[in-house]
């Protein structure tokens, strides 16, 4: 298979061939440097089945497995093809039932690794670039190409905890082919992978100040490539570099914290996820969530350890009328009246104006937070603490300042409220992983209802990095494989 030919393929999955030039049989080349928008938009920031990540939810401390009263229209459980997850099995990759539940992260972050790759290599063979529109591409490609590796190697490659630890430690295979190899691949290390991120990062904000600006939240830009930045200090522990990229995302991106003005009408008009929200700096992909509107018996729900940390912003005065609020509970989540629990509602596939994943100006606040708390000192203490309440007095109606005079009093105010303001945008897991956090989840099965198992996951526990998909595995006997442990309930 050719290059072109890769190329033509993608482009009618996007539906675009009338930008195509006939070459010969099998080469067919975009003509002008517009045409990559429509790659770039259908392959790398729409292209999604719904099913990427779901696991993400159900791992982390988020979700709760629960099992509804007798008397529901239907005992299905629709806990089955998420169980071994949620109990973070051996074997993730077989359900209950013992037919194969294929991990498609791995081959759908690849992908998109391959089309930047294709991309990259073909934009730069155009010389003239007078709009900026190369410039953009480039830095587009870049930051998308960062961001599937961020996710490859935080499922599938060993938690980074140092640098010596990541000179050695393995990550995940680099894939810098431009076009399809067979070819079996190693896993390089964690060393050598964050060098990758943070170098395409780079990148990715020196093309995008360059070239073209957009102004778009549907589109990669500059500040969200800065937010990534930051992410990625914080995982490497560069502490001063985190609070540097974080700042640069708050000081120039013009996006704001959204206002608890607006927070107070999403229960009933839309959900967080929309085009006027100030605080979105990038919005992409398509999500199903694991949590939703179901008669079933088994089902999932956001945790009880989740929901309380909201409660605990609740107070009433003698005649039981509320005083203080954290409207993130009406905000975030949808009550289901006829089944009596609620799921996540920060999107919302039927009123979208918004993708299901976005990357919001708040996480910002929390990365800058959890820079100054690690580099410690009373001072940066105070400014990390000043940024959480920034988020706080836009989400609980009075009295919402905390006060805290040690790192390890700050840092717990800043891991709970990280949880409870960016809960299912897909980033709890993999702060539990590098907070070695400790998680308990308890099982309820519908076939012996009385019945209820409690799971734990401890810090440090091999089953922090997910297997290799099967697939995979039975075409590539190079690539090394984790030893996980059974982990049997209490």
């Amino acid at each position: 298979m050719k290059l072109h030919y890769y190329i033509y393929l993608a482009l009618i999955l996007c539906g675009c061939n009338d930008f195509l030039e006939y070459k010969d049989k099998d080469k067919l080349i975009p003509k002008e440097l517009d045409h990559y928008n429509e790659l770039i938009y259908g392959e790398l920031i729409k292209k999604a089945d719904g099913g990427e990540l779901q696991y993400l939810d159900v791992m982390s401390d988020e979700t709760d497995s629960y099992v509804k009263p007798l008397g529901t229209l239907t005992r299905v459980d629709d806990r089955k093809n998420l169980f071994k997850y949620y109990t973070w099995a051996q074997q993730t990759q077989v359900t209950v039932e013992g037919s194969d539940n294929n991990d498609n992260n791995w081959a759908y972050f690849y992908h998109k690794i391959l089309m930047c790759n294709i991309i990259e290599h073909d934009v730069n063979q155009f010389e003239n670039d007078i709009e900026g529109v190369k410039n953009r591409l480039l830095g587009e490609v870049c930051f998308l190409r960062a961001m599937s590796y961020y996710f490859l190697v935080n499922l599938y490659g060993e938690p980074y905890r140092d640098k010596e630890q990541a000179k050695t430690a393995a990550g995940v295979p680099i894939n810098d082919a431009i076009s399809v190899e067979i070819k079996k691949y190693t896993r390089a290390t964690l060393a050598e992978i964050y060098t990758l991120i943070e170098t395409d990062l780079n990148n990715s904000i020196t093309y995008l100040e360059k070239g073209e600006q957009l102004n778009s939240t549907f589109r990669p830009n500059v500040h969200v490539a800065r937010l990534f930045l930051s992410r990625i200090y914080l995982y490497t522990q560069e502490w001063q570099k985190a609070a540097e990229a974080a700042n640069d995302v708050i000081t120039y991106s013009g996006a704001k914290i959204e206002t608890l003005e607006h927070l107070q009408g999403y229960k009933e008009k839309q959900p967080l996820y929309n085009e006027n929200n100030p605080s979105i700096l990038f919005s992409w992909s398509e999500k199903n969530s694991p949590i939703h509107d179901s008669n079933n018996e088994g089902i999932w729900r956001p945790s009880e350890k989740l929901l309380a940390l909201y409660n605990t912003s609740k107070e009433v005065d003698a005649n039981n009328h509320i005083i203080k609020r954290d409207y993130r509970d009406t905000a975030f989540f949808y009550k289901i009246e006829k089944n009596d629990y609620l799921k996540p509602m920060k999107y919302d596939n039927l009123s979208r104006t918004c993708y299901d994943r976005a990357y919001r100006i708040e996480e910002a606040y929390l990365n800058r937070a959890e820079a100054y708390i690690q580099l410690g000192g009373k001072d940066n203490i105070e400014k990390a603490i000043h940024d959480i309440n920034a988020i706080r007095k836009e989400r609980i109606n009075t009295d919402y300042e905390i006060n805290a005079s040690t790192e390890t009093e700050a840092m717990q105010y800043l891991q709970n409220e990280k949880l409870m303001e960016l809960c299912f945008e897909e980033v709890r897991w993999f702060d539990i992983r590098r907070w070695k956090l400790e998680i308990n989840h308890i099982y309820q099965d519908i076939t012996n209802p009385p019945s209820i198992k409690t799971y734990t996951l401890k810090a440090d526990s091999p089953n922090y990095i997910m297997p290799i998909p099967l697939k995979v595995q039975e075409v590539n006997n190079l690539i090394k494989l984790f030893e996980r442990e059974e982990i049997l309930p209490n």
